[in-house]
């Protein structure tokens, strides 16, 4: 019987852990301000220490003979424990579907090559600053420095034969803060140069600190892109306390602002939307559908993923976004823990294919927690081909 009751026990304790980090998963999904955001953050953190603690406590005083003796009664603490229990289960099965959708690319995506870049070895001395970024940088295995690029083609069939070929770049989350410094963002610029792209999407989460939105012209107006270099803001931006600066900045370095907006190009067969929200108010208005001829393949950039079912009401081509950073620290074999979005880790990173939508989550290009475990930011490039 002890026995049993250990394993219950295990379970139930794997449960409760994996309820409160899926309650605060989805807070952080809502749009709240920051300070009340934290503040009930604090309290889904007791509410995940606090039983633990009591559970160590009675083991040290009472035994696990007594605590299987009590295990069994029927209380609020023994009913806690059962719904525990119960939720380990389920979080176990839908984990584990969730593992497969991750390891599986989605038809529409073919990625063509991957590789790192060592931004210490490029820059020739670390670009993290500060006693923080100094300490986590002493951690194993800490890749906030090694930047990932990708290069996919992406085959979908609301793609026209004039478009063919069209190539994206995705940043995401940059996060300027100074923890970073100008280097690791002039490499991030020279790569993306490199690839002498049509469009340049930045979705969010620029800038945190109001002293580096004057770092933005200097930096990211160099980028390089035919068709124009586009943003949208993210929950990170509202810390400068003047999101109208940093959009008059972000255009003054020559992007053009998609938050809550719609812009055709290229005769009218590119659409390009935005949409902030739950942060921001205000939704993109979509020029009305073509009667005749093809309609535009129509790209979206949201800050969450969260915004897949509007996208896809919308019948988006292509959803850009970030805000997850892919987990930030990603486990062996379990993956993803800690991500702020109202589905948990199912969107932490990668492709997924909802028709008509595919959706493309980065990692983050840059970082404000200077700690990446198995998890390395990331640019990406995606190039459009219709489906023959």
């Amino acid at each position: 019987m002890l026995a049993v009751t250990l394993m219950s026990l295990a379970l139930a304790a794997f449960g409760h852990v994996a309820f409160w980090i899926a309650v605060d998963n989805r807070w952080h999904a809502l749009g709240y301000s920051r300070p009340l955001t934290k503040s009930v953050g604090m309290l889904f953190f007791a509410g995940l220490v606090a039983p633990l603690v009591w559970l160590a406590w009675q083991v040290t005083q009472f035994g696990w003979v007594s605590l299987e003796a009590y295990s069994w009664q029927l209380t609020p603490s023994t009913l806690y424990l059962g719904f525990c229990a119960a939720f380990g289960v389920l979080h176990l099965a839908n984990w584990s579907s969730v593992r497969r959708l991750a390891r599986t690319l989605p038809d529409a995506t073919q990625v063509d090559s991957r590789w790192i870049v060592n931004l210490v070895e490029r820059i020739g001395s670390s670009p993290a600053r500060g006693p923080r970024a100094a300490l986590f940088g002493l951690v194993p295995g800490n890749q906030l420095c090694q930047l990932h690029l990708s290069e996919a083609t992406i085959r979908l069939p609301g793609v026209p034969p004039q478009l063919a070929g069209l190539s994206i770049v995705h940043w995401s989350d940059l996060h300027l803060s100074g923890r970073l410094d100008r280097g690791y963002y002039r490499e991030i610029v020279a790569l993306t140069n490199q690839w002498q792209v049509d469009v340049l999407a930045l979705t969010g989460d620029v800038c945190d600190k109001a002293a580096c939105i004057d770092w933005i012209p200097e930096l990211f107006g160099p980028a390089q892109a035919r068709l124009g270099k586009f943003f949208i803001l993210g929950n990170h931006d509202l810390r400068t306390h003047d999101t109208s600066r940093l959009r008059a900045v972000l255009a003054e370095a020559g992007f053009t602002d998609l938050g809550g907006q719609a812009l055709e190009l290229e005769n009218r067969s590119l659409l390009m939307a935005g949409d902030e929200r739950p942060w921001f108010p205000g939704e993109a208005s979509l020029p009305e559908m073509p009667h005749d001829g093809r309609p535009p393949l129509k790209i979206l950039l949201a800050h969450t993923p969260d915004r897949l079912a509007w996208a896809r009401a919308r019948q988006f081509d292509l959803m850009l976004a970030g805000h997850t950073h892919g987990g930030q620290i990603r486990f062996p074999f379990i993956g993803p823990v800690v991500c702020p979005s109202w589905h948990g880790t199912k969107y932490a990173e990668g492709y997924f294919y909802q028709a008509p939508t595919l959706m493309h989550v980065s990692r983050g290009t840059g970082s404000l927690f200077p700690l990446r475990i198995g998890c390395p930011p990331e640019i990406t490039r995606l190039v459009m081909q219709p489906i023959a």
